[in-house]
């Protein structure tokens, strides 16, 4: 069986938008002061630790539209960006995608459940929506979260009204030098890893 990851960066208060700075809302670029080698390392291995890419449209089209030309800065990771395989869930987009990608057809929950059945991990970066969709429906096998240590007051939330509550449980939790906390969940009903 495969597992999904969703990998999130958000602020203390939960924001989720605009991370990087692309201009999403007037405060974005929250976590560059924060990022450092250290979080650069568990990135690149989280990444190199996955079989695919699991992305919503707005993600998938940000993402192909940055990372194909960063391969010169960014090396080895970008060049796994890059060859990774996408899964992209989307109600606009039509097929090809480009950038590796495959069009997640009809409900994005029927159609994570089919994927799971097969061997690997899809790794979630972003991805809002579709995070809401499978945390919904109990599809996410793990929780990476970054939790950068600022607040914005505007944005979308990672979870926002509407979900269902649900019990994780902590299997991890590290702090960055910069004091961003890489906190790990898993499903409270699920058996711990190595179990």
């Amino acid at each position: 069986m495969g597992r999904v990851v969703a990998a999130e960066y958000v602020t203390v208060d939960g924001v989720m938008t605009d991370p990087g700075g692309v201009g999403e809302i007037d405060r974005g670029g929250w976590s560059n002061p924060y990022f450092d080698d250290e979080l650069a390392k568990d990135q690149s291995e989280q990444l190199f630790a996955s079989d695919g890419l699991l992305l919503g449209r707005v993600t998938f089209e940000g993402f192909a539209a940055a990372w194909p030309s960063m391969e010169e800065t960014e090396g080895e990771f970008a060049i796994r960006m890059n060859t990774l395989p996408k899964f992209v869930a989307s109600k606009t987009l039509e097929e090809p995608l480009p950038w590796n990608g495959t069009l997640l057809r009809g409900d994005p929950a029927a159609a994570v459940a089919q994927l799971k059945e097969q061997p690997g991990d899809l790794l979630i970066y972003g991805s809002g929506q579709l995070v809401g969709v499978l945390h919904a429906h109990g599809l996410i096998d793990e929780y990476r979260l970054m939790v950068f240590p600022v607040t914005l007051g505007e944005g979308r939330h990672l979870f926002g009204d509407g979900n269902d509550k649900r019990d994780l449980r902590l299997i991890g939790a590290k702090t960055t030098r910069t004091g961003v906390a890489l906190l790990t969940y898993q499903p409270a009903d699920e058996q711990p890893r190595g179990s």
